[in-house]
């Protein structure tokens, strides 16, 4: 049986898993929470925050690939969060901003396709393609 796919890193690594989640967010922006949600549908992955809330202060999203190998852990102090970017198609987003709501949405990767990326990957490490 496959283990679930967590929507923070941090519940990933309560369960044992910590490669296994979609988002990381700081632990300023985790003192927000009433201010901002994540919504998980079957799908999709969905962000929405109050922008009135953070006066001014920008809540952005930062990308690093291979985060199941590398070090993720989010030391920024500001609000922000870490994409997975295992787990998340990040080629495919989308944005609304209504008001004082910023809401993105971010596919979710298929896991036949993380896996074949991952094994590619750790593939051109051993036989290193000739360009």
């Amino acid at each position: 049986m496959a283990s679930k796919i967590h929507i923070f890193r941090k519940s990933a690594m309560e369960a044992g898993t910590p490669e296994k989640y979609y988002i990381n967010p700081s632990e300023k922006l985790m003192s927000m929470v009433p201010d901002w949600r994540v919504v998980e549908h079957e799908n999709a992955i969905e962000l929405i925050s109050n922008r009135v809330v953070y006066k001014g202060a920008l809540i952005f999203g930062r990308i690093y690939n291979n985060q199941a190998i590398h070090d993720s852990e989010n030391k920024y102090d500001d609000y922000s969060y870490i994409m997975n970017t295992d787990f998340l198609m990040l080629r495919n987003w989308s944005g609304r901003l209504k008001m004082a709501l910023q809401r993105l949405t971010f596919l979710k990767s298929k896991l036949k396709t993380t896996r074949r990326r991952i094994r590619r990957m750790l593939l051109d490490r051993v036989q290193p393609k000739q360009y």
